[in-house]
């Protein structure tokens, strides 16, 4: 009988790697029940595809089924290495999420557009848990098993003889974005089967979609696959609000007190966050508020009640009355206000001591504005930082005087920093600048990392 051998690339080092990681610690609680190989890419520097491409170079000569799997997965299923083998004989390449149809310019295998817009549930299949603890939030997408087009690169796994008799390997201009997509469609090139397995794992970490890295490789794969489009102007293009979309913030949802008895979210979206926090919390009243009559509608299936409304047209006597709550929740939103500083200076007033607000907001110091500034390359895009209905723009420094100036207490900030390896090259030049302004240049390096800032600010 094959090996299950493990693929796994990690920042740690080898000797951290049970300790310090999901995937790690998952494989010690298991490997009595589960015993598996370890092909460990430890303290790992190179792109996953470079990485999962020498284990199927290895395996020439000692055939496995690979698992090619992110260190964050924390694997829960106490018999997860059978499972793994009776998917494999039902298909060729097992994942734990995809999608059964693939359509043209498709980001991903949840996404239709790069808008990030979810294909319908109909197409959808598998279950994915999310967070770093117990009990976890559990993303079900549809029915497992299915057959499928395209499958979330989260976990792979395929017998290495049919890969090497199909000649299926990753694109190593692939380094982390777009691997998955690009596998499974060469996969599906070379006849490969394809499908969802039921596997019970809880992913620690979210995914970095929008990100520049991310459009970065996603042009370079339009390209692969002649799918670019023509480039409009700007003034044809413009969205009249941020693309909908199902996920929630986890950080967000962290920072959220988990006793609240009303919450009011504005700009709720689809609802995400309000059907995650509502599985906490299942007794709080939840009013989402959205500009946009569709969001609005497809958050009313999470929410106690949403509201059609523009927060800035509130009079004081609304939110101190119909809409008063123990905890205000601003997703990304208050870059979009015209007047940020007024509206939270409303809610101040009208809120009780103890009450908070809860937000997250995007770093206009991120690393990534600094070097696009700096060759005066400021576009607007459909999406994050670039977003094209960003109204006001703030730093780690400004989003504190926001909350300070309005009249609130930041007791706790989380700083969302993502895997972006390429950030590398600009942050010396970051540093360089600093210096010559006469400030601290290993802050400035440090207020360059984060993406968005998340806070919980409360009323004296």
């Amino acid at each position: 009988m094959k090996p299950i051998r493990i693929v796994c690339g990690t920042r740690v080092s080898e000797q951290e790697f049970s300790t310090k990681t999901a995937l790690g610690r998952s494989l010690l609680i298991h490997q009595a029940a589960n015993p598996v190989e370890i092909r460990l890419f430890a303290e790992n520097k190179q792109g996953l595809s470079t990485i999962y491409n020498r284990a199927i170079d290895e395996a020439r000569d000692n055939p496995a089924i690979l698992v090619f799997v992110h260190d964050d997965v924390h694997v829960c299923d106490f018999l997860w290495s059978e499972r793994l083998r009776e998917g494999v004989v039902a298909f060729d390449v097992v994942g734990l999420a995809g999608n059964t149809r693939r359509v043209e310019g498709q980001p991903a295998w949840a996404f239709v557009d790069d808008r990030f817009t979810w294909d319908q549930a109909c197409h959808l299949s598998g279950l994915v848990g999310h967070g770093n603890s117990f009990p976890c939030a559990v993303s079900s997408f549809g029915p497992v098993p299915q057959p499928c087009k395209l499958l979330d690169g989260l976990l792979l796994a395929v017998d290495s003889e049919r890969l090497e008799q199909a000649h299926v390997r990753f694109d190593e201009q692939f380094e982390f974005h777009f691997y998955d997509m690009d596998f499974c469609r060469s996969a599906e090139l070379n006849g490969l089967s394809m499908g969802t397995w039921p596997l019970s794992v809880v992913h620690e970490s979210g995914g970095a979609f929008g990100t520049p890295a991310w459009r970065e490789s996603f042009g370079r794969y339009q390209d692969k696959y002649a799918m670019a489009s023509t480039p409009k102007p700007q003034e044809a293009n413009v969205q009249k609000q941020t693309p909908v979309h199902q996920f929630h913030n986890p950080d967000l949802l962290k920072l959220m007190p988990a006793n609240a008895r009303r919450v009011v979210e504005i700009g709720c979206s689809s609802g995400a966050l309000a059907r995650e926090y509502k599985k906490l919390n299942p007794h709080v009243h939840y009013t989402g508020i959205e500009i946009d009559p569709g969001y609005a509608q497809l958050a009313r299936e999470h929410c106690d009640r949403v509201l059609d409304m523009n927060i800035e047209t509130a009079c004081a006597d609304l939110i101190a009355g119909d809409l008063a709550a123990d905890c205000w929740v601003f997703g990304d939103v208050l870059e979009h206000l015209y007047d940020p500083w007024a509206l939270l200076q409303k809610i101040r007033e009208a809120s009780a001591p103890g009450s908070c607000i809860v937000a997250c907001i995007p770093n206009a110091q991120h690393w990534s504005v600094q070097a696009r500034l700096s060759v005066g390359d400021f576009r607007y895009e459909d999406a994050g930082l670039f977003d094209r209905t960003h109204i006001r723009w703030f730093t780690l420094v400004t989003m504190l005087e926001l909350f300070t100036q309005a009249g609130w207490t930041v007791e706790a900030g989380v700083p969302r920093v993502f895997d972006e390896p390429q950030r590398e090259k600009f942050l010396p030049m970051i540093h360089a600048m600093a210096a010559a302004a006469g400030r601290d240049p290993e802050m400035a390096v440090q207020d360059a990392l984060p993406l968005q800032y998340v806070f919980r600010a409360v009323a004296g």
